[in-house]
């Protein structure tokens, strides 16, 4: 996994600005709580962002959020509170000795990358064989027909936006490899104010085309189940 130790100090400017729909992935993922599913792991929780939102809706939830990054922890501590348990862990290779309802990877981890008519999956690793073991162990994580909700995101494309105090956030995209089952790109996140750049970081995405993606999720231990009615997930079930 990725750490974005670059950015944290400018993360939440951006992604409270409609980087993401943290409500609406709250509303959905509170759905499947109110049917009783109550234990929540959060793959790559962040800044607890997402989290933030799921306590507000449903604070009777037993919530733990696990990311690499121990800067981004540090800021999902102080606005969480005493509410779940936050864990600095790899996802790919945690082991957290209790099993869960729900797993959620909202952006973090994985996702489900919408382009055009396709749903590829989109990771931070170009070796698909380290994609299976990673979601196998999140198999092991979920209790018997546990549930995996991968979050819906548009393609990668070049971006700026301005953000409050003056400071203006862009994105920079460069495709730097192809072959039948994976796309890679170059992603650059760039802070600036006034021409001077603040904050940067360069990370390494993927797209695994969506035929391979589904040849994944089956090798991993996952049956599809539906794209949730709120457009945010692809809702996957432990088999």
């Amino acid at each position: 996994m990725s750490e974005y130790t670059g950015i944290t100090d400018y993360y939440d400017l951006l992604m409270t600005q409609g980087y993401y729909d943290y409500e609406g992935m709250a509303i959905a993922v509170n759905s499947f709580i109110k049917d009783g599913h109550k234990k929540i792991l959060e793959l790559g929780v962040g800044t607890g962002l997402l989290a933030e939102k799921l306590k507000a809706l449903a604070p009777e939830a037993e919530f733990t959020g696990v990311d690499i990054t121990s800067s981004m922890l540090d800021i999902a501590r102080k606005r969480l509170g005493e509410w779940g348990e936050l864990i600095e862990a790899d996802v790919y290779i945690m082991d957290l000795q209790e099993t869960f309802d729900i797993a959620v990877s909202s952006g973090g981890v994985w996702v489900i990358n919408q382009r055009g008519d396709r749903t590829d999956l989109g990771n931070h690793t170009n070796e698909i064989p380290q994609d299976i073991k990673g979601l196998t162990n999140v198999a092991k994580h979920l209790c018997q027909e546990g549930l995996l909700l991968l979050s819906i995101q548009g393609e990668h494309k070049n971006y700026q936006k301005n953000l409050p105090t003056g400071i203006v956030y862009s994105q920079e995209i460069e495709k730097i490899g192809e072959n039948d089952e994976i796309e890679s790109i170059e992603k650059s996140y760039f802070f600036k104010k006034d021409g001077e750049i603040l904050a940067q970081q360069t990370l390494n995405l993927n797209y695994i085309k969506q035929w391979k993606k589904e040849e994944i999720m089956e090798q991993a231990g996952f049956s599809f189940v539906s794209i949730h009615e709120s457009q945010k997930f692809h809702v996957y079930r432990k088999k």
